[in-house]
């Protein structure tokens, strides 16, 4: 079944554009407004994501609307498949594409992993291929000043770049980001239980990273398909 995780606040999106500032002329089209399409936003901002660790986050601030506030709650370990962008008008829906390899906590423990790790680079005849699905919606922010080229001295203002409409959001991580960051806090930790989850969760991911199915004393605990 297709788990869909959205990312950012519909209603956050429509109160924005719901404010006459946030306003295009309809002559004027969002690839001329913007330096950077929707597309190439939603692509640089996935890449910086999921290669950055929690520590690293404050990193992501400019792409937000707000300041961004990560939900440890849900940490998805994923592989990337696609990212889809829509247009309409001065809004944009990203879809993420992935292929989930867990979720991880801040207690480093990893749940909801599968049996083996999906191969890439060719479709997979897999019913979980690229099933789970995490959306956000982008808003022109920011303005700057526009002089007329007529050369009156009313001047107007145009916005600036894609931004994400949500503070909040729900972090994706690579598998060689999660085995870098559980791997670095087992060694930091004295917490037992900690280092503990750690070890067992780099055993998953280990094995992922071999191709192999999750090692037998651990594969009671793992869910979905391969």
């Amino acid at each position: 079944m297709c788990r869909v995780f959205i990312l950012a606040s519909a209603l956050g999106l429509a109160a924005s554009l719901a404010d006459p500032q946030a306003h295009i002329e309809s002559r004027t089209s969002t690839e001329e407004v913007a330096k950077e399409s929707p597309s190439q936003f939603a692509h640089r901002f996935v890449r910086m994501e999921s290669g950055l660790m929690p520590d690293q986050w404050g990193e992501l601030a400019n792409f937000f609307v707000q300041a961004p506030t990560p939900k440890w709650k849900n940490v998805h370990v994923i592989d990337i498949i696609q990212i889809a962008v829509k247009i309409k008008g001065s809004s944009s829906h990203v879809s993420i594409s992935t292929n989930s390899l867990g979720e991880l906590d801040s207690s480093l423990l990893l749940s909801d992993y599968p049996p083996k790790r999906l191969p890439l680079g060719v479709p997979s005849t897999s019913a979980c291929y690229g099933d789970d699905i995490f959306e956000f919606n982008l808003l022109l922010s920011g303005k700057e000043q526009v002089v007329p080229q007529s050369g009156t001295t009313d001047k107007s203002e145009r916005q600036l770049a894609w931004r994400i409409d949500d503070s909040s959001f729900e972090p994706l991580i690579t598998l060689d980001t999660a085995i870098r960051y559980v791997s670095r806090m087992r060694e930091e930790t004295k917490d037992p239980a900690v280092k503990k989850n750690a070890t067992r969760s780099l055993r998953i991911l280990g094995s992922y990273k071999q191709g192999k199915f999750v090692p037998d004393e651990l594969s009671s605990g793992a869910t979905g398909c391969s």
